[in-house]
């Protein structure tokens, strides 16, 4: 909802219910809206609805009327107990019975505000990435073979994402902490990319006259190594921190495990070739003269 707007509201459940139940009696009491439901934790009694059911409007009137419809609506599904009422179910001090433990609500121009801010970041951290390959190795082809690996990671993870929405036991709404997520991603990824390049400039000025394919290649080999053992150990870490740590943080470890994972290989078969095929030609020749 950062990005379209729209209500979230996390209910505790008192036994194991089916987002699928959730989700089809919700569909009939917000009509003309989206609504979700997804299992929060692997309890399967948490679960965050999500709808846009009259988003545009403002008042405690309507918060109050979606929240009693919310109520009825589950209460009807013998989802709830049959005591409760509905004050005891909007108290996010009340547990017991089922209950809304927390809320969000965010509005139209606060989430196009948010979306041109999270896509402007992105592009501007792209765009200085660009920049700075560019100063350090003073070549146009490695900060081309950097962006085209960074926008391929980048699309690989909201790919991976949108592939796994809806049966992962945990949150992967694309919200402000993917944006933070993809950001650390890439900012992991042109690490290794960097010392790609910069062992293919070392090799450039030791071997001039070496085949350019066959000086990418051992540029990438002997590096090899040191790239895979950094992503294996970054990966081990987020590995403990997605399997023992909270459902808050569940989904940026996912995010970033992604990163990794694509990160690496972008290194190794998207970056360097990249780099090679757009001027390596022109690289070969400019180190001869030197």
């Amino acid at each position: 909802i950062d990005f379209t707007g729209g209500r979230n509201f996390v209910v505790l459940f008192e036994n194991e219910v089916q987002p699928e139940t959730v989700r089809g009696l919700l569909a009939n009491a917000f009509p003309e809206s989206n609504t979700s439901a997804i299992a929060l934790g692997t309890e399967g009694k948490t679960i965050r609805i999500s709808t846009n059911y009259r988003i545009e409007e403002d008042g405690i009137e309507v918060d109050s009327e979606i929240e009693s419809k919310l109520f009825e609506t589950l209460k009807a599904g013998n989802l709830l107990a049959s005591d409760l009422t509905l004050e005891n179910f909007i108290n996010r001090d009340e547990r017991a019975g089922g209950s809304i433990i927390s809320s969000q609500k965010v509005g139209p121009s606060v989430a196009e505000d948010i979306t041109y801010g999270a896509i402007i970041s992105v592009i501007l951290a792209l765009i200085a990435i660009f920049v700075y390959i560019f100063i350090r190795f003073r070549n146009l082809s490695f900060s081309i073979g950097a962006i085209t690996a960074l926008t391929i990671d980048t699309l690989l993870i909201l790919g991976m994402y949108s592939m796994c929405w809806g049966w992962m036991p945990f949150s992967l709404e694309i919200d402000q902490t993917f944006i933070g997520a993809v950001l650390t991603a890439i900012g992991y990824s042109i690490n290794d990319k960097v010392v790609v390049f910069d062992r293919i400039r070392e090799f450039l000025q030791l071997y001039p006259k070496r085949d350019k394919q066959e000086l990418f290649n051992s540029s990438l080999n002997s590096t090899l190594n040191r790239t895979i053992n950094t992503s294996v150990s970054t990966f081990i870490v987020l590995a403990v921190i997605f399997c023992l740590g909270g459902a808050s943080i569940r989904s940026f470890a996912f995010a970033m495990i992604l990163g990794v994972v694509f990160g690496t290989l972008s290194s190794i078969f998207v970056a360097a070739p990249t780099a090679f095929l757009t001027r390596g030609k022109s690289i070969t020749e400019e180190a001869e003269q030197k």
